[in-house]
């Protein structure tokens, strides 16, 4: 059994890697993340996913220069309302990793659920068990010294609806999230995170810690992509 001090350690050294080397990953490696991303929890046992593994280099290239095109939409929105485009990192740094992983959803295995859980969660169940699974996969890849990504761009209608027909991905299937899995650049730096004190309330939730809307702001400001931690740039 895992002991916890090993799990956290996991925990704490996962990250999204936004820069790859060409090096190839054994078949096998991707074999046991996707042995660990089955076993992940779902509402019913309903097990939701299903996986296209890509590895060939004309594929994955075609796939990142869809998700550049995609991406210009976005920039203009970001540029209207906020008045920039700032990411962090390079946006297309996943471009080397030699195995994309796209995550899939069948949202007819909803009917394994209760009926009323259906009517009133059902979505939102479906959704937690394609998290969950993703989940799996950063972390199995991390457990390996490899990097992974999340591209959540990939479930956009315009890159959903092209990544189908390009993989021959059936319509009634859901585009969930890209996972881009190699050997990383190099290790980023740990992103902030809230304290266990400042999230954890014990019996009842504590009124000396309910959060207004100046901190919401500084929170977003201070350790969010919106703020600084969006505009750091990772050491070389």
């Amino acid at each position: 059994m895992l002991a916890i001090e090993e799990f956290l350690e996991l925990a704490r050294s996962r990250r999204t890697v936004r820069g790859f080397l060409k090096k190839e990953v054994p078949r096998g490696y991707i074999e046991k993340i996707l042995e660990a991303a089955r076993w992940a929890p779902s509402g019913g046992n309903s097990q939701p996913w299903e996986f296209v593994v890509v590895t060939d280099a004309e594929m994955r290239q075609r796939i990142v220069d869809l998700y550049v095109k995609q991406m210009q939409d976005k920039r203009e929105m970001e540029m209207a309302v906020r008045g920039t485009t700032v990411t962090r990192g390079e946006p297309t740094g996943f471009r080397n990793a030699p195995v994309f992983i796209l995550v899939l959803g069948d949202a007819r295995v909803n009917d394994a659920f209760p009926i009323r859980t259906n009517l009133d969660k059902g979505e939102q169940h479906f959704i937690t068990g394609l998290a969950s699974a993703t989940l799996m996969i950063h972390l199995a890849a991390a457990s390996m010294g490899l990097g992974s990504q999340w591209v959540s761009d990939s479930a956009s209608p315009y890159m959903a609806t092209i990544l189908k027909s390009w993989l021959g991905i059936p319509q009634h299937l859901k585009v969930y999230d890209l996972v881009p899995v190699g050997y990383p650049v190099k290790q980023p730096l740990a992103p902030p995170r809230r304290t266990v004190e400042e999230i954890t309330h014990w019996e009842h939730y504590a009124p000396d810690r309910v959060r207004g809307d100046a901190d919401i702001n500084n929170f977003l400001m201070e350790q969010t992509r919106l703020g600084n931690w969006g505009r750091q740039k990772q050491p070389e």
